[in-house]
């Protein structure tokens, strides 16, 4: 019997970045905050799923503590987080 061919590993992208996955007890603007200076991307999946998220991706937008790097290819939205109101 032939043995059937195999081309190697699958990679499963989720499609979540790290502020997404935070502990109900994290999901802060301070937790959001501290999750985007490890991973800075957020996807749109998660900004229009996760009431939570969006609201905390807002304060600090308003807050001026992040801004939006619009390069950032869909699905992705990428945030820098300005230096000087990082110890707000």
């Amino acid at each position: 019997m032939k043995k059937p061919q195999t081309f190697g590993p699958v990679f499963i992208d989720s499609f979540s970045g790290g502020a997404a996955n935070l502990k109900p007890r994290d999901r802060t603007p301070n937790g959001v905050l501290a999750a985007l200076q490890r991973d800075p991307r957020v996807s749109t999946f998660d900004l229009s799923e996760l009431p939570w998220l969006r609201g905390c991706i807002d304060i600090l937008k308003r807050d001026g503590r992040i801004t939006e790097d619009k390069t950032e290819p869909y699905p992705w939205h990428k945030f820098n987080i300005n230096k000087t109101m990082e110890a707000a």
